[in-house]
């Protein structure tokens, strides 16, 4: 075998030598990676990732099409409030809270005519009403703030017809303020004359 054989041979041997290395530093760089991926990977569980905090001014949530079906956010005259709206994109049901610390929760009919309205003011007096088609209140049940109980009846130009609780209130056609210590019940007229009234 000559010297140029043999230097070819080295030549070759060398490169092979050179592949090699090269292959085992690739193979030995993979398997770091699979391993810092397998430790990233047990370090999570299988739970959802949840924020500890979001901000925003306003919330919509929308349907497919695009419509409002629900909005949570700042409502006119500084109250925040949630309203839930229909196929139609009519407000159906409010929730809101006052600047003053009112509280009120009104749901409203289809045709957007009659509504129902709980409410708690900052004072403590508490009411159901009752609104009919021309928004005018119907029926009312309260509580004053000491928590005397009062139930009011309306006709349909909203003026009060029956009167049923524990508090002052002015029933005569002179106006006198008659107040009434235990429970009592007014009926009107609709120039608000008493008809008849116990005790």
């Amino acid at each position: 075998m000559d010297d140029a054989q043999m230097e070819r041979i080295l030549a070759r041997l060398q490169r092979l030598e050179r592949e090699s290395r090269q292959w085992k530093i690739v193979g030995i760089l993979a398997v770091l990676c699979l391993g810092a991926v397998s430790l990233v990977g047990a370090g999570k569980s299988n739970e959802p990732e949840v924020a500890a905090e979001v901000r925003a001014k306003q919330f919509v949530l929308v349907d497919a099409r695009g419509a409002i079906l629900a909005r949570f956010g700042a409502l006119q005259h500084g109250a925040v409030g949630l309203g839930l709206y229909d196929a139609n994109n009519k407000s159906r049901v409010l929730l809101a809270v006052e600047p003053e610390g009112a509280s009120a929760l009104s749901l409203i009919s289809r045709d957007g005519k009659s509504s129902l309205s709980l409410k708690a003011d900052a004072e403590g007096a508490t009411s159901l009403r009752l609104f009919d088609k021309q928004w005018k209140a119907r029926a009312s049940l309260s509580t004053w703030p000491d928590g005397s109980p009062f139930l009011q009846l309306a006709d349909r130009d909203g003026k009060d017809r029956a009167l049923l609780g524990y508090t002052e209130l002015t029933a005569t056609n002179a106006g006198e303020i008659i107040r009434r210590p235990e429970a009592s019940l007014i009926l009107l007229n609709s120039d608000r004359t008493v008809v008849w009234r116990a005790p």
